[in-house]
């Protein structure tokens, strides 16, 4: 699934490709029912002639705010791809919703597994879940993050993918983020200390900024037509493959049903 490095990625290049000013002229889907609010017709409707202003993203939802005052979001689900191409361009066959817009260019979003969403919102308060902090903002503290774990006894891991601790984060980066630390997944989040506590916020602030950068090392070098999706982690993702550090085997388990992968070695 696009976390938030993917997802921050993808806002990045659709303003670098030109989409903040243009114009939709019209709108088209192949499977209705990524359209979650409103209804399809209304939402067709009071898309055509709307300028899109900005691309902003809040956690792993791109928010674009329309000329009306209300805001275009979508959700890139498990595996969705935004491309900002010539409409003479073929697109890709699983291009299933496309954006017309003014210059003849097409806003096409790709979701082979349809797990991807779209709404039009007047106040995208009202489509949003309840989400924590940014982890690459100011409001992300040692201190923030130990008020959010304080008294769980659930493994951290599990913590860090609830959007209500830092939002925007992922299986991938939060497995990344807790290698870097050295902290076991399955260690209680109210057994943590400050210290370790301060240790993985800086993990997971290493860990978005890294991946951001390989990001914007990639769309520089691959224009027009970058990679959305890269492996910006260092954690093997591999049962026994050696640890980068201590050389160890890597281990794997379930968290909350998502699959896992740590140094027993380097994390305690």
């Amino acid at each position: 699934m696009p976390e938030l490095p993917e997802v921050e990625n993808t806002r990045r290049y659709l303003v670098q490709a030109g989409l903040p000013g243009r114009t939709i002229t019209g709108f088209r889907t192949g499977w209705p029912k990524s359209v979650r609010k409103p209804a399809l017709e209304e939402f067709v409707l009071r898309l055509g002639g709307r300028r899109m202003e900005a691309v902003h993203r809040r956690a792993k939802y791109i928010l674009v705010p329309l000329d009306t005052g209300a805001t275009l979001i979508l959700h890139l689900g498990m595996a969705g791809r935004l491309r900002l191409q010539p409409g003479s361009q073929p697109a890709h066959p699983l291009v299933h919703h496309v954006f017309f817009l003014d210059d003849g260019s097409e806003l096409r979003f790709q979701d082979g597994r349809k797990f991807g969403k779209l709404w039009l919102a007047q106040d995208a308060m009202e489509v949003l879940p309840a989400l924590g902090p940014e982890p690459l903002g100011e409001g992300f503290t040692a201190e923030a993050l130990a008020r959010a774990l304080a008294g769980r006894i659930a493994p951290v891991k599990a913590l860090l993918l609830e959007q209500s601790v830092a939002a925007g984060m992922g299986n991938l980066y939060a497995d990344e983020s807790l290698y870097l630390a050295g902290i076991h997944p399955l260690r209680p989040a109210a057994g943590l200390s400050l210290q370790e506590i301060a240790r993985l916020r800086d993990a997971i602030v290493e860990a978005l900024t890294s991946a951001g950068a390989q990001y914007d090392r990639s769309r520089a070098e691959s224009w027009p037509d970058p990679p959305l999706a890269l492996e910006t982690w260092t954690i093997p993702r591999q049962l026994a493959a050696p640890c980068l550090r201590c050389g160890g085997s890597i281990e794997g388990i379930r968290v909350r049903a998502r699959s896992t992968y740590f140094c027993p070695g380097c994390q305690e």
